[in-house]
């Protein structure tokens, strides 16, 4: 990296999703998901995760004394509205609790209100495919906006719409295992409408500043933003689905929040197009979650792969972090600063993380020194988890975790240190750019 410094008050954290950590989310689509025979890899479940509704004090203090200064969570809709319109005091209390624990450790949360799963109940109306989803969600957002306004400042509205819904309900691995690629594009539509609406909703309603840092509401959404590339550049038809890959999945969700038109078509689905101006101008900031590069071949089964010959990662994702500065530039033309609210390796024995970790923020410090605005960096993630559909095979915990008995001490790996190091000089170099403005201004006076 170059002597230039990371910009003021930069986040530097780790991000978590609260079915993935928690433990014991009961009244969501997941566990029920889960139950299905085959639906896991190795038949695993969630169970109780990394215990981390128990444990969140404890984990906090770890990122804590690893120089964070802020953490992305997420709000489990299923636990606060267990119900259509009726909230568990008890769980509602629970993230208050959570909220406290983090401002007593100097970490500014980030929350995410839609990352993947649903109440049941939501579900079993339609879930993301009917229309009333877009109301339910605003209800929700509404009072956790009330609700945790005070103590709550960065929202995310929805993670990865993009993915959320070709996982789901095109390629058919996840609730509702549908695949039918005009039955995705709704649901993306939906999705982008709703943050649309949330956005709309959070600045209505939460007034409260909680950081004293003059702004009340910064909301945003989580983007996944893979590179995608023909895997032979001389195969018309690798290109050509390249080309259909990134217009949907990048570009038309790009679009959709700088100027309210959601435009989303592919060769053989039915064409969503959607003028919204309630989205339009609808982010704060640019949610960027980004891991690899795939390799697009049509009409294959996988379709996505990664280079041949390129270093891998535990689940067989290219780890190409030139790609990185590539999306950051990219995320950058929305015209919206951007936050990095993903990005990470799984790699169990933490042999390849720590290296990589240090060529991504080097390519993030190269997009930033070229004037891409940068908000923060927020790594995946804190702590092994439950990766989905993966079950417990991706590792990508700067801590690791002992899922047979998640009681046991967490496991700090290398990279945590190498992550440590670099957010504690960063916070020296904050620390040495306020007592400078201070001493000026105390000379002045």
């Amino acid at each position: 990296m170059s002597d230039l410094p990371f910009p003021p008050g930069f986040l530097w954290g780790a991000a978590t999703s609260a079915h993935q950590v928690e433990g014991g989310n009961t009244r969501n689509d997941w566990w029920r998901f889960e139950l299905v025979p085959g639906a896991i890899r190795g038949g695993e479940k969630s169970g109780e995760a990394c215990g981390h509704y128990a444990r969140f004090d404890a984990d906090f203090a770890l990122a804590a004394a690893d120089g964070h200064n802020a953490h992305r969570l997420s709000f489990e809709w299923s636990r606060i509205e267990p119900r259509p319109g009726q909230f568990d005091a008890a769980e509602v209390a629970h993230y208050h609790d959570v909220l406290a624990s983090l401002k007593r450790h100097g970490l500014t949360p980030i929350v995410t209100l839609h990352h993947f799963t649903n109440p049941l109940w939501l579900a079993d109306e339609g879930g993301w495919e009917d229309r009333r989803v877009v109301d339910r969600f605003e209800a929700f957002v509404r009072f956790c906006a009330r609700e945790y306004g005070g103590e709550v400042d960065w929202w995310c509205t929805v993670n990865e719409p993009e993915v959320f819904a070709f996982r789901g309900w095109s390629e058919g691995v996840w609730p509702p295992r549908v695949r039918d690629d005009s039955r995705a594009l709704t649901v993306i539509a939906h999705q982008l409408e709703a943050h649309g609406r949330a956005y709309r909703v959070l600045h209505a309603e939460d007034r409260w500043d909680a950081d004293g840092d003059g702004a009340a509401v910064r909301a945003g959404f989580a983007k996944h933003r893979p590179q995608l590339e023909a895997l032979r550049a001389w195969h018309p038809l690798d290109r050509l689905v390249a080309h259909f890959e990134r217009r949907v999945f990048n570009e038309a969700v790009d679009r959709a929040p700088v100027d309210g038109v959601i435009d989303l078509s592919i060769p053989g689905a039915t064409r969503v197009r959607r003028v919204l101006p309630e989205l339009a101008g609808a982010f704060d900031w640019y949610g960027l979650n980004y891991y690899t590069r795939w390799m697009v071949k049509a009409f294959a089964d996988p379709s996505h792969v990664a280079r041949p010959g390129a270093p891998r990662n535990d689940l067989d994702w290219e780890i190409f972090p030139d790609g990185f500065e590539q999306a950051l530039r990219a995320a950058a033309r929305s015209g919206k600063p951007v936050l990095v609210t993903e990005n990470g390796v799984a790699d169990a024995h933490d042999a390849l993380r720590p290296r990589a970790l240090l060529d991504f923020i080097t390519a993030m410090h190269r997009a930033i020194a070229g004037g891409v605005p940068v908000l923060g960096y927020l790594h995946w993630s804190l702590l092994d988890n439950f990766e989905w559909s993966d079950g417990f095979h991706g590792r990508f915990g700067l801590y690791g975790v002992d899922f047979t008995d998640t009681a046991r001490p967490r496991q700090r790996r290398t990279s945590a240190e190498v992550f440590a190091r670099i957010a504690r000089a960063n916070a020296v170099t904050d620390a040495a750019r306020a007592w400078g403005s201070g001493g000026t201004a105390a000379r002045g006076a």
